[in-house]
């Protein structure tokens, strides 16, 4: 059960569900992967959130990376985030129009790891962050 003070948190985390469902349904692996990006993003988003709603003040930061940002919020994170920015440049290229050749294994199974990290901030946000947090 979500808490309730992460509303927030809860909402950006629905949204990282439908993207990755709607990952499900692209026309190719490029389009599929950058659906799943996504959701991770929202994912990071839904970690950020529980973590500004569960600390007094706020600080604010340079960057606006949500991999870097979300490393330094929770650092039981900072695997996913690693594997996450490993893939920034693949997501940059595809909204480049850039054709870096994706097949569908390789989309395969990032949606794969998408929807486990997805499974972990669920867990964080509804319990603590005392679950298996590794990305592999």
């Amino acid at each position: 059960m979500r808490a309730p003070a992460s509303r927030r948190a809860a909402s950006l985390l629905d949204r990282a569900d439908a993207l990755l469902s709607q990952s499900v349904g692209a026309d190719s692996p490029a389009d599929r992967f950058h659906s799943a990006y996504l959701a991770a993003l929202r994912g990071a988003g839904a970690v950020l959130a529980a973590v500004e709603g569960s600390s007094p003040g706020g600080r604010r930061t340079r960057t606006r990376n949500a991999w870097v940002l979300m490393a330094d919020a929770a650092s039981d994170f900072g695997a996913w985030a690693d594997y996450f920015a490993g893939h920034s440049a693949t997501r940059a290229a595809i909204e480049a129009g850039m054709s870096r050749t994706l097949t569908d294994l390789e989309a395969d199974e990032f949606f794969v790891e998408v929807g486990r990290f997805l499974q972990a901030v669920e867990d964080h946000i509804g319990r603590g962050a005392d679950v298996d947090l590794r990305a592999s």
